[in-house]
C-alpha cells in the first residue's frame, strides 16, 4: 500500500516477501528524484539492514549483504547500470562516538563518488554524523507498527 503526501511517501510492508516490491518502488522514486545517497533511520531492529539487503538485491548485487556495524562501510558491486557495474556503499555508523571519526574514513569521498559516478550510498545511523551529511539525500524512516508488526517506510 502506498500513499503520497506533500513532502513524503509512505510504503507499508506487511511481510518480508513484500520487501523486494517495496524496495523496487523506492528505487524508482529515488531515480525520479535523482537521489543516490539514502539515509536510513529507525530503531534497533526496525529493519534498516534487511531493507538494504532487498535494495541491493534489486540493484543486482550477487553477494551476501551484511551489516557493516564493525567495518563501518561495506562496498558491493551492483549491476543496475546497463553499461557498467556500479558500486554500492553501505554505511552503519551506530558505533561512531565522535562525528569526526568519519572524516578519517573519507566519508566525503564516498558521497562524491555516489553523486558523480551514479553509485549508491546507504547510511544507517546518519544522525551520528549529521555535520558531514551532504545537502541532498533521500531519507527513509522505518517504523514498526505495534498493532501488526508491519514496517512503515516513510520516504522524504
Amino acid at each position: 500500500m502506498t500513499s503520497s503526501f506533500i513532502d513524503s511517501t509512505q510504503f507499508e510492508c506487511n511481510s518480508i516477501s513484500e520487501l523486494p516490491k517495496v524496495a523496487q518502488q523506492i528505487i524508482s522514486l529515488a531515480n525520479t528524484l535523482n537521489k543516490r545517497i539514502w539515509i536510513l533511520e529507525g530503531d534497533l531492529g526496525a529493519g534498516k539492514t534487511t531493507f538494504t539487503k532487498a535494495v541491493c538485491a534489486a540493484l543486482g548485487v550477487n553477494v551476501t549483504v551484511s551489516s557493516p556495524t564493525f567495518a563501518l562501510i561495506n562496498e558491493y558491486e551492483g549491476n543496475y547500470d546497463e553499461q557498467n557495474l556500479k558500486i554500492i556503499y553501505h554505511c552503519d555508523f551506530y558505533r561512531i562516538n565522535n562525528p569526526n571519526e568519519v572524516l578519517e574514513l573519507g566519508i566525503e569521498e564516498y558521497f562524491d563518488k555516489a553523486e558523480e559516478n551514479g553509485n549508491y550510498c546507504f547510511i544507517e545511523w546518519a544522525s551520528k554524523i549529521e555535520p558531514f551529511l551532504p545537502e541532498e539525500y533521500l531519507q527513509i524512516n522505518i517504523e514498526v507498527s505495534p498493532a501488526t508488526n508491519s514496517r512503515i517506510l516513510t520516504v522524504r
